[in-house]
C-alpha cells in the first residue's frame, strides 16, 4: 500500500499550517498528534520537596527571596524559584 502526499513530505509544516498542523492527503490540514502536550504536574509543597532532595543527598537551603541553593559533592546548584527547584528535583531523581 503506498500513499501519496503531492509532493509534500509528510510531517512537512507549511507557512499556512505552522500552528501545530501537518499536511496530510490532499494537502488539507490535520491535527498533529504526534508531540506531548505541554505537562505540567502538580507543584510538591516547598516542605515537601526540601526533604525529597534531602534524602537523596542534596543539602537545599531556602534564600530570603524565595530562591534555592542546592549542595552536593561540593556543587551548587541555583534555582530562582520553587518551579525550579521541582524540576531540578526531577532531574536528579529525587521526585
Amino acid at each position: 500500500m503506498q500513499t501519496t502526499t503531492n509532493g509534500i513530505m509528510p510531517g512537512f509544516v507549511t507557512p499556512e499550517n505552522d500552528e501545530g498542523l501537518v499536511t496530510g492527503q490532499g494537502n488539507k490540514p490535520q491535527k498533529d498528534t504526534n508531540y506531548a502536550p505541554d505537562f505540567k504536574p502538580k507543584l510538591i509543597p516547598v516542605a515537601a520537596l526540601m526533604l525529597r532532595m534531602e534524602r537523596a543527598g542534596h543539602r537545599v537551603v531556602k534564600g530570603d527571596r524565595g530562591d534555592f541553593t542546592c549542595c552536593k559533592f561540593g556543587l551548587t546548584r541555583y534555582c530562582a524559584d520553587h518551579q525550579a527547584l521541582a524540576a531540578f528535583a526531577r532531574q536528579v531523581g529525587a521526585v
